[in-house]
């Protein structure tokens, strides 16, 4: 398991498990635990992260990617 904010461009995670107080409102966005996520881009200095879920693009905090675990998938 590696933290979402670990994830190279290009890589696809599953994710497995969110340890922040903000896990309800991350649900809705669809960071549900099972759904594939795959980090699109990095801003110039590193923050925000630009991923694609669920067919459309969610950009997060650097902060908030760092309690979510994910299983690189293969």
């Amino acid at each position: 398991m590696v933290l979402l904010s670990d994830l190279k461009i290009g890589e696809v995670g599953i994710i497995k498990n969110i340890n922040s107080d903000l896990s309800s409102r991350l649900n809705a966005m669809g960071l549900i635990p099972g759904v594939e996520i795959k980090l699109l881009r990095k801003a110039p200095i590193g923050d925000p992260l630009e991923f694609e879920i669920l067919h459309y693009a969610l950009s997060l905090r650097k902060e908030i990617c760092k309690d979510v675990e994910v299983e690189i998938s293969e």
